[in-house]
This record gives C-alpha cells, sequence and structure tokens, in this order.
C-alpha cells in the first residue's frame, strides 16, 4: 500500500497506520505541484546575484552577513546536511526515521 503526501490533514491515527501496515511513501501531484514552486521561487530569487538569500547565498547565523562566492554555493549546501547528518546514542528506527521525513515533507 502507498500513502501519497499531500496537503491533506495528517492525523496520528493516520501516521500510526502508514507505520503499523508498512505503507511506502509517495510524494503526491500536490506535493510535487508545492516543491515545484518553491523551486522556481527559489530560482528567481537567486537570479538577482547581489541580494542575499539567507543560508543560499550567505552564511548562518553569526555568519549571515557573510555573502557565500558562487563557486561554492554547492559545497555550503552539502556541508548544511553533512552536519544536520551526524549525532549520537543509539541509531534511530526505520520507522521513526520514516515518520520524521513523512512529517517534514507534509509540512
Amino acid at each position: 500500500m502507498i500513502h501519497h503526501i499531500s496537503h491533506e490533514r495528517l492525523t496520528i491515527e493516520r501516521v500510526r497506520e502508514i507505520i503499523e501496515k508498512g505503507y511506502k511513501l509517495d510524494l503526491g501531484e500536490e506535493a510535487k505541484a508545492a516543491i515545484e514552486k518553491c523551486r522556481k521561487y527559489l530560482d528567481t530569487k537567486m537570479e538577482d546575484i547581489g541580494r542575499p538569500v539567507y543560508g543560499v547565498t550567505t552564511g548562518f547565523g553569526s555568519l549571515c552577513n557573510i555573502t557565500i562566492p558562487a563557486d561554492d554555493l554547492s559545497q555550503l549546501q552539502h556541508n548544511l546536511v553533512m552536519s544536520h547528518a551526524c549525532g549520537t546514542g543509539e541509531r534511530v528506527s526505520s520507522e521513526i526515521v520514516k515518520i520524521i521525513l513523512l512529517l517534514k515533507i507534509q509540512s
């Protein structure tokens, strides 16, 4: 069975059903359209080279006033993902990871 991620209200009961019944997750058409809309918006913002976009063309936090050279923008995003990809403690179960991804995409 497949759960298509959309703008539909997601209840805790539905999340439980998705996990307990082993639903696969898929991006619904609404979700795909929303992602494409956001990407186009970001691309439009990126066309104005002189205008900073926090965390995309600038550093983060106290480094927000630092402009990142165009050649380093891809590396900045890679570093951001890598800095959030580490942790300590026991491994998180695949069910928890699935819930986290579902809720993040759903939001």
